[in-house]
This record gives structure tokens, sequence and C-alpha cells, in this order.
């Protein structure tokens, strides 16, 4: 039974990640900050789905869900976890504590969870690591007015993966980013291009089709290049 690790999965895109993938037959492994408050995941209960208070800026939480995992290979890490400031990311409108706390959850967030779980990818038959980033943090993007914060982080993010897909290469491990399209959520409002089931189900066969010349590339759920 292959095994997934995904994190943010209390709402939006990484719920929808383990509804999909629990629907295949799927282990899941699903983080989230207040697994209490989690009525999503609650929905989803069963015994193929396991839940774990995980917060990314935590490097005691990770370490605690690597240590429930102990040797368990996982054939895929999704580094889903996010957040998003709306208007408070403008210019003249964030601080600067706002603009470390991206960080935090998109860059430190992402590097502590695959140095908590590397080991288990690496032990696994899919050994792929998944960051959702934002196409937000592309130097491709355009757009009249940024989201400075969120926007950098991405950034940054994406830049992260290029070097982990050098590091990890040695253990077999592929390391992609993706970004999911401006999806319908909680997060982001609902009037958006896709629901989170269609940019899921992209994603999803994105993932399964990739190879060891993809790692370190950064695609779109459809799976085209997305510009750097």
């Amino acid at each position: 039974m292959p095994t997934a690790v995904i994190t943010g999965a209390s709402r939006g895109i990484g719920l929808e990640l383990a509804r999909q993938y629990l629907a295949d037959g799927w282990l899941v492994h699903a983080g989230a900050r207040q697994p209490g408050e989690a009525t999503g995941l609650a929905e989803l209960a069963c015994p193929k789905l396991v839940v774990h208070r995980l917060d990314v800026t935590r490097s005691e939480d990770a370490a605690s869900l690597a240590a429930s995992l102990g040797g368990t290979p996982v054939d895929l890490l999704i580094n889903n976890a996010g957040i998003w400031f709306g208007e408070d990311e403008l210019y003249g409108r964030f601080s600067n504590e706002a603009w470390i706390e991206q960080f935090r959850v998109h860059v430190f967030g992402v590097m502590t969870m695959v140095a908590a779980l590397r080991d288990n990818v690496a032990a696994s038959e899919g050994r792929t690591i998944i960051n959702i980033s934002s196409g937000s943090g592309s130097f491709g993007w355009k757009a009249k007015s940024p989201d400075y914060p969120y926007n950098s982080s991405k950034a940054a993010l994406n830049m992260l993966a290029k070097g982990l897909a050098v590091d990890l290469r040695a253990q077999g491990i592929i390391v992609v980013n993706l970004t999911p399209g401006f999806v319908s959520t909680d997060m982001t409002g609902h009037d958006a291009d896709l629901d989170p089931a269609t940019s899921v189900a992209g994603m999803r066969q994105v993932i399964a089709g990739l190879d060891s010349a993809a790692s370190g590339s950064f695609l779109r759920y459809n799976g085209e290049t997305a510009p750097w």
C-alpha cells in the first residue's frame, strides 16, 4: 500500500489531496495544526487515514510525526501547508513579522519536513517530494500589485526545490514544485478559476508521471512547465 504524508491537510487543497489519495487506496498521514477542529478530515475518517497535530513551523511537531512513522516508507511527501494575509500582503500594508511568518511556513517549514522525513522517503518505491508553490512566486508572473510576503516566500521555495533536487539525487528522491492554479479555497476566496477537485486531479496525474529528469522543475497542475 503506497503511503503519503500531506501537510496543511485540514482544508482546501490539502484536504482534497487527502480525499483523492484515500479514494485510491493510499495510506494517508495528514497534518493539521488543530486536529480537533479539522472537520473535513473527521468526515474522511477511516483506517487508512492517520491525522497528526502538525504545525510545520515547530520542529518538535515534525520530529513527533517522524517518530510515529518509525521506519515506515513514505512514497510521497506533499508540503502543502501555506498562509496568505490578503490585502495585508500589499505594499505599505505588511509588517516584517508577517513577512518572516510566511518564510517560516513556506520555506523553513518545508526544509524541516524534508529533513525529518528524508530517510522515510528514500526507503520507499515512490521517493517523491512535492512542494505546493504558486505562479506568484515565478519571475515570469504578471500582475499589477504584488503580494510581497507571499510572492517572495514562494519564489524562495522554488529555489529551495532546485537545491534539494541536487542534494537528494543520490538517494533517488525526486523533488518538484507544483502550482495548483488559482483555486477556490477558504484561503484565497471562492472567486477563482478552479475548484480543488479539478486542480488536485491534475496534480495527481502530473505526480504519477514524474521521473528523475523532472527533479528540480516547477510545473503547473496540468503538467505545463511554469516560468521561473
